[in-house]
């Protein structure tokens, strides 16, 4: 990677704001869980403005991937993001996992999306996180052909990389990251299939990000972090990421920034080759 200047090393702090959609989308039947649905608001009732004051206290900004149903019933809380200079991501409409759907018929969801998110912040989404991270055979073509700058889906460099299609490179920057990088793998309980249970310490956690942050920072590559509001939000959970926001900057040439921020450097480097 050739950073910018002074530049050693990138982090990106991703937050996907599923809300309630990350429960029925899992499992249909919580619909009709009242109490599962309460879990999944906590996000944007506590989660997110505890979040919000965390990341400006330190000068943060970051990436939030926000389904268009969240954004239509949180409409408060996802316009503070966007005014706060964070940046809003597609993430489908109701966090929705199809393999059977097709070009068309996504390309539709992703501009019904669009417009609800235009609506927030004034302009067309960038960035593209499937939601439960499935990715079909016209993903790219159809981000390609909308205008995205950029993916945040994939899992197999360290670094960013540009896309390509039939054999030739796109304007398609991929933000990677890994399941070792995201807050469920360590804290996502729940009693419901599909059931998944482990609550580490913060401590534990801490130490796992920390340390892999220090060996990608060596490498001078990049740490996308990916959190769920709901989850990373508790308040011991919120001050591990600030523990580990203040340790990243404090090494020197640490480039904390948004996705799309990250993007937009490699597409202007590209241009300039």
């Amino acid at each position: 990677m050739k950073w910018p200047a002074g530049v050693k090393s990138a982090v990106v702090f991703t937050f996907d704001l599923d809300a309630e959609t990350l429960w029925f989308s899992r499992n249909p039947k919580n619909w009709d869980s009242v109490q599962n649905r309460s879990r999944g608001a906590y996000g944007p009732n506590e989660a997110v403005p505890r979040i919000l004051d965390m990341l400006a206290r330190n000068g943060v900004k970051s990436t939030f991937f926000i389904p268009g149903w969240v954004i239509e019933q949180y409409e408060g809380i996802v316009r503070r993001i966007s005014e706060e200079g964070h940046e809003i991501g597609y993430h489908g409409y109701l966090h929705e996992c199809s393999t059977s759907i097709t070009y068309d018929e996504e390309n539709a969801l992703m501009e019904k999306c669009e417009g609800i998110i235009k609506n927030i912040t004034g302009k067309k989404p960038v960035g593209h996180r499937s939601p439960m991270g499935e990715i079909l055979p016209h993903t790219f073509r159809l981000l390609r052909d909308r205008g995205y700058k950029y993916s945040a889906n994939m899992m197999d460099w360290d670094s960013p990389y540009f896309h390509r299609l039939e054999g030739k490179e796109i304007p398609l920057v991929e933000i990677p990251s890994d399941w070792m990088y995201e807050d469920c793998t360590y804290f996502f309980f729940t009693l419901q299939e599909p059931s998944r249970r482990p609550i580490l310490p913060s401590s534990n956690v801490f130490e796992i990000w920390r340390d892999e942050f220090d060996g990608l920072y060596d490498e001078g590559k990049m740490l996308t972090i990916i959190n769920h509001p709901q989850v990373c939000g508790r308040v011991s959970r919120v001050r591990m990421m600030e523990r580990l926001i203040v340790h990243m900057k404090s090494r020197p040439g640490t480039w904390i920034a948004r996705a799309d921020e990250i993007a937009e450097y490699l597409l202007q480097q590209r241009q300039g080759q």
